[in-house]
């Protein structure tokens, strides 16, 4: 049985509440969800992150790889409807799964398998004399971009 709103204020109310409460669990369609906002974080000593390698970074919501070019940082938001693949999915040699709906992305964070359609975006990643890794998660960059160590 459908209830009726008895006047247009509670209707209003209902409607209002229901738009809020579907954008804030991220009710949005799938379109891309952008990734978790953190700034300069220290990820290690380059030794620790031999070719092949794609692991996520402690206290920041941020992978970092390594191929055959160097260094690379992908967002560890799923851009489908933002979940944190590094909590709730998996992260290894074969790319990363997203746990919430089944989304995949190959190691370099283009889209596998669906629902996401958006690939992971990537940040700048350098490389200091010592071999200390930094990744700065308000410089975006091409997935193409890779930092030489040292």
């Amino acid at each position: 049985m459908i209830s009726h709103f008895r006047d247009e204020h509670t209707r209003r109310v209902f409607l209002c509440t229901s738009a809020a409460v579907g954008l804030t669990l991220g009710c949005g369609g799938g379109s891309g969800s952008e990734p978790e906002a953190f700034g300069s974080v220290a990820a290690g000593n380059v030794n620790a992150f031999p070719v092949g390698t794609l692991l996520a970074v402690a206290g920041a919501p941020v992978i970092l790889g390594r191929d055959a070019g160097g260094l690379y940082a992908m967002t560890s938001t799923c851009t489908h409807e933002g979940c944190d693949m590094a909590a709730e999915g998996s992260i290894g040699a074969n790319g990363v799964y997203c746990g919430c709906h089944g989304s995949r992305f190959d190691v370099n964070g283009a889209v596998v398998q669906g629902p996401a359609n958006v690939p992971l975006a990537h940040f700048a990643v350098s490389v200091d004399a010592a071999g200390n890794v930094t990744v700065d998660g308000s410089a975006k960059v091409s997935a193409s971009m890779r930092a030489l160590p040292a």
